[in-house]
């Protein structure tokens, strides 16, 4: 479930940070991604709106997500939907699960396998390409296609991701992730804001003495 959650949150940090592929689109990916990079260079504070929309392999079933995601200085970020809070000030991550009001502690691990958000600045551009699919059309506004594929020796949880941008903007609207086992992670992006103010205290969680606490640190 962790694992889980901090997918969705990769997913948004994924606008941070692009690759540029060697094939033969490749230059039109390059001007998308400086633009894009030019975009968010100066970013400190984000904050968004959210539908993930999850469809299992297996069984072709649908899991549909709403809530809301704040990020601030690259590194703290809280992720909010109806059920669950996942919080981080960047040393400590909070994940309350509200329906069983279980809380689990643990640190922000450099190797624990989990995917922090961190990981979409230094690991994922390392380790994947980018090709422009194409160009579409979204809420009557263009986007770019960009799709990002593994190297052969990268390893990680999900084998590609594709990025929807629009155009003159140069924000990220859509997300799609597929991991190892085919399984797809729409996140559709909404009321995006890249100029708010978040308080410290936004990224910071007190349990209360009714709560489950799990404290792995």
């Amino acid at each position: 479930m962790m694992r889980k959650t901090f997918l969705a949150v990769l997913m948004v940090m994924a606008l941070f940070y692009f690759v540029e592929a060697p094939r033969a689109q490749a230059r039109n990916v390059k001007d998308i991604i400086k633009k894009v990079q030019k975009k968010y260079d100066d970013i400190k504070n984000f904050k968004a709106s959210f539908e993930k929309i999850e469809t299992f392999q297996l069984t072709g079933s649908q899991i549909v997500t709403s809530g809301k995601l704040f990020i601030k200085d690259g590194k703290k970020y809280r992720f909010e939907t109806e059920d669950q809070l996942v919080i981080s000030d960047g040393e400590t991550v909070w994940t309350y699960n509200r329906l069983s009001n279980q809380l689990l502690i643990d640190r922000v691990r450099k190797n624990s396998g989990a995917l922090l958000p961190r990981d979409i600045l230094f690991k994922f551009p390392k380790t994947h390409y980018a090709t422009l699919l194409g160009e579409d059309e979204m809420d009557g506004k263009k986007v770019y296609i960009v799709k990002l594929d593994s190297k052969e020796d990268a390893q990680g949880y999900f084998s590609s991701i594709k990025i929807w941008v629009q155009d003159d903007a140069w924000q990220i609207v859509k997300i799609e992730i597929t991991d190892l086992n085919g399984n797809k992670s729409i996140f559709l992006l909404s009321q995006i804001n890249t100029r708010a103010t978040l308080s410290d205290d936004l990224f910071k969680f007190t349990a209360t003495p009714d709560m489950d606490v799990v404290d792995m640190r």
